[in-house]
């Protein structure tokens, strides 16, 4: 009997876990970039350039991909508590890239708009996408 409660609540558990994982597709309108020179030191961020671009956030898959002209794959390792402010808040991922380099990603969502930032913080460059929701 204590078996099959133990079962029942497995279920139950892991159908919680599925109802709570979706997808997130974003459209992006510019990227700027800051880059790292040899003695370690970051360039000022560029002008913010047209991008038109898709970033999904899938957490079935624990990735985030941006599609552009070269496809961006993002596996995540973790998810930080997000932080929140008077600003807006910060959605915060452990993530590594497709040569297997870690880096971390950051959603940032500003208080009173729909416009959301995705920053890509890897050892040598610094990107940053402004992004918009768009639901499926």
């Amino acid at each position: 009997m204590r078996f099959l409660r133990n079962i029942s609540v497995l279920v139950l558990l892991f159908i919680g876990l599925n109802a709570a994982a979706q997808t997130y597709r974003f459209e992006t309108s510019g990227v700027s970039m800051s880059i790292k020179n040899a003695k370690g030191k970051w360039s000022p961020y560029s002008d913010f350039k047209d991008a038109k671009i898709v970033v999904t956030l899938d957490t079935n898959k624990d990735r985030i991909v941006v599609y552009s002209e070269v496809v961006q794959l993002y596996t995540i390792l973790g998810y930080d508590d997000p932080k929140t402010s008077e600003e807006g808040s910060i959605d915060t991922f452990q993530c590594a890239n497709v040569d297997g380099d870690k880096c971390v990603l950051a959603i940032r969502s500003l208080k009173g708009t729909d416009v959301k930032q995705l920053y890509i913080y890897e050892d040598s460059r610094v990107l940053i996408y402004n992004m918009k929701y768009v639901k499926l």
